[in-house]
């Protein structure tokens, strides 16, 4: 890993955002941050100094990367700590993208000898806070699922669950599958199967997230581009260092999900929101955005393949 992806690793760890790296560094913006951390900005021997000191760590643990007693902690906490609530996942691949060029959908695509879905469910498998899996299944593709789980050792896999007709009805189709098998205070983390770079120390993060506030929702800054709102008559600029775009995965309590799909059923709200995160905050829920990696990419586009395979080159 570079000096930037063990910058990143040891904010991650300490809980730490960009901007508030920034504001210990004397920063006037995260973007600083932001381009250290991505390769894009050298590092001086001074500021690397500066940066392990903030970072409560040595600078031979920023260059060599090493795992820490705290991320040990963290990802071995079932082995140390009596886990009363379980962590369920559901992994959505019921789409079907046109975009990708290879005539399947982007979850079972091959990458480097391995499909897509399967990156994804090997992340979860290997988490030990991680309980149970269910797979949202496109119609058709039951059995090929059924043969990866098997042949790659997904044994947490529980069953498989009919697609519905957008991204929000599966998961509504999920959730009636699943909630009178699990406790209210019992955790579901969404995972989309078209994003295989998730991290175990994404999952971690997010998972420890939740432990105070019920949900959290995976998200990076838009710090490449200057951007803005073209709406309106007049385009409206959108200040990069305020603004995130959301990822997968998200996660909240059972009892969370029940009372957001109840109340959208009582007040006749119309399932259209690309995730339960915009569901949440389309009828006045509080979200709690969580910072994860840009590489979190999404495969929808035959660029997309390339750059994955580029990623796990890397």
């Amino acid at each position: 890993m570079s000096i930037g992806s063990n910058i990143r690793k040891r904010r991650y760890e300490l809980r730490m955002t960009q901007q508030e790296l920034a504001d210990l560094m004397g920063y006037k913006t995260r973007s600083t941050i932001a381009k250290i951390e991505s390769g894009e900005n050298d590092i001086s021997q001074k500021k690397l100094q500066k940066l392990a000191e903030v970072l409560d760590t040595t600078v031979q643990a920023l260059i060599s990367g090493y795992l820490s007693e705290n991320t040990s902690a963290l990802i071995n906490a079932a082995d140390t700590s009596e886990k009363k609530n379980k962590n369920i996942v559901v992994i959505l691949a019921g789409g079907k993208s046109g975009r990708n060029r290879q005539n399947i959908p982007s979850q079972f695509i091959n990458v480097q000898g391995k499909p897509i879905i399967v990156y994804c469910m090997e992340k979860y498998q290997s988490h030990p806070m991680i309980d149970d899996i269910f797979v949202v299944c496109l119609k058709g593709w039951e059995s090929i699922v059924r043969a990866y789980a098997n042949e790659y050792g997904i044994t947490k896999l529980k069953s498989l669950i009919p697609a519905g007709i957008s991204g929000i009805d599966s998961l509504k189709k999920a959730l009636d599958c699943i909630k009178n098998r699990y406790n209210q205070n019992d955790l579901i983390i969404i995972q989309e199967a078209t994003r295989p770079m998730v991290t175990t120390e994404t999952i971690s993060n997010l998972l420890q997230a939740c432990e105070t506030n019920d949900s959290a929702t995976i998200c990076h800054y838009m710090n490449d581009y200057v951007q803005f709102n073209i709406g309106n008559k007049r385009a409206q600029y959108i200040d990069r260092n305020t603004t995130v775009a959301l990822q997968s995965p998200e996660a909240h309590r059972l009892f969370l999900m029940n009372r957001v799909f109840d109340k959208a059923q009582r007040t006749g709200h119309t399932l259209t929101e690309t995730c339960c995160t915009m569901l949440l905050y389309n009828l006045g829920y509080d979200i709690n955005f969580i910072e994860s990696s840009n590489n979190n990419i999404k495969i929808v586009r035959e660029e997309d393949i390339a750059t994955f395979s580029a990623l796990m080159n890397k």
